[in-house]
């Protein structure tokens, strides 16, 4: 993904897409069901890519992308009432995503990597 140009489309009625440039158009990469849906942001933390897909009926889905499969896959929800943007946050010994929402509280998110190897 690192040389390739990709796009979010949201939808707030039928399937978001995100589609990759290929020369002279954009082809569709992956089609993902998001009724309600009003934000769907790309983000990056360390060396993880991922994306939110928010939705006004439903819990915020994020997605990590797979390299070897070369496209997001679901990764956790988060109960986040009507976002409407997502912004990560580096700080010094952390990283944070916030979520603002339209109808209750703007939500912060600690990132937490959790070894499951053992």
């Amino acid at each position: 993904m690192k040389r390739d140009h990709y796009l979010c489309l949201s939808r707030y009625i039928g399937d978001s897409k995100v589609v990759r440039w290929e020369g002279p158009r954009f082809t569709e990469v992956q089609t993902l069901p998001s009724r309600g849906s009003m934000v769907m942001e790309p983000f990056q933390i360390s060396q993880q890519l991922y994306m939110a897909l928010g939705s006004d009926f439903s819990f915020t889905h994020i997605y990590l992308w797979d390299e070897e499969k070369q496209k997001f896959v679901k990764f956790q929800e988060l109960s986040v009432q009507a976002p409407r943007a997502f912004q990560p946050i580096p700080l010094e010994a952390m990283s944070i995503l916030l979520a603002p929402s339209f109808k209750g509280n703007t939500l912060v998110y600690k990132h937490i990597v959790v070894d499951l190897s053992l």
